[in-house]
């Protein structure tokens, strides 16, 4: 059984091989979509560092509208479960316009931190932009 690297590691592996030794060889008219996949490779590896902990802080955004069933102890393959599960059901609900009289601004408070937890792994530069 291999110990080191792991898929982290073998992800920035590939991220970094591909940005300095097969980029600046692709042509021109391939640049653009090895551009995509070292991006894809630097998500992915951005996701398997930081999940547990984006999902307990988008479990924690969601505490103040579910209460006991955003319960954050869990963590790995339990944890993102109980995300999805939390986040169909907000969509259901703003769909029902559950919120459209009350709890509106707990509302905006938990998909804005639901946002910054997902840009943490998908477009961290945008949220150190953003200050």
């Amino acid at each position: 059984m291999r110990t080191s690297p792991d898929a982290r590691g073998l992800l920035e592996i590939a991220a970094a091989t591909l940005r300095s030794e097969v980029l600046p060889h692709v042509a021109p008219e391939a640049r653009y979509a090895a551009l995509m996949v070292a991006n894809a490779l630097a998500i992915a590896g951005r996701e398997l560092k930081s999940l547990d902990e984006a999902g307990h802080v988008m479990v924690a955004a969601l505490a103040p509208l579910y209460g006991e069933d955003a319960d954050d102890s869990l963590s790995g393959e339990d944890l993102r479960k109980r995300v999805e599960a939390l986040q169909h059901r907000l969509c259901i609900e703003i769909a029902a316009g559950d919120f459209d009289q009350d709890g509106q601004e707990v509302l905006m408070d938990s998909l804005e931190a639901i946002v910054r937890a997902r840009l943490t792994i998908s477009n961290p530069k945008m949220l150190a932009a953003d200050g």
